[in-house]
Formats: structure tokens, C-alpha cells, sequence
């Protein structure tokens, strides 16, 4: 069951990706989300990204594509907290 579910979400990934390589003047945000998911998921290399990218701002991309980088170089946290508490109310907002 979750390996079914996997393979849709991937597959939806993958469609919203798609419909973002297809923009024409994409904004930076979605530059930067586009070339995350080539380096991180496709696991493309610089070249293969500028190539894939000749239709958009040049300038853009190479920043995107340094700002991954330097993401991807920072080391990952250890541990996530979640607090499954509910937040505790303020007693000087009432």
C-alpha cells in the first residue's frame, strides 16, 4: 500500500515539474524549485541542468543552481522535534 503510494505522489511530483520546465519566464522560486528537483531527484549534473534550461534567463539558472549547492552542502539536523501539544494560551490575551 505505501509503495503504491509512493509511486503516485513521485508521479505527481513529477507532473507539477513538468508543467514548470514548460513555463516561459518562470520566476525565481520556481527556477530555484526546478533545479532542486534536477540535482537532488534526477541527480543531473551542472551541464545536463544548463542544457535542459537553454530556454530560460541564463543568469537565473546559474544562481539557482548555486544557491542547491550550497543548500545541499550544509550538514542535515540530527533530530526533528514535533510537538504533538496543543499551543498553551496566553493568560494576558483575555
Amino acid at each position: 500500500m505505501q509503495l503504491i503510494l509512493m509511486v503516485v505522489l513521485m508521479d505527481d511530483v513529477e507532473q507539477k515539474m513538468n508543467l514548470l520546465k514548460e513555463k516561459k519566464d518562470p520566476g525565481e522560486q520556481d527556477v530555484r524549485k526546478y533545479v532542486r528537483y534536477l540535482l537532488n531527484v534526477k541527480k543531473h549534473s551542472e551541464e545536463q541542468v544548463k542544457d535542459d534550461l537553454k530556454h530560460w534567463k541564463p543568469a537565473m539558472v546559474e544562481s539557482a543552481i548555486k544557491d542547491v549547492e550550497r543548500e545541499n552542502q550544509k550538514p542535515r539536523p540530527q533530530r526533528y522535534y514535533v510537538s504533538l501539544k496543543e499551543p498553551l494560551e496566553d493568560g494576558s490575551l483575555k
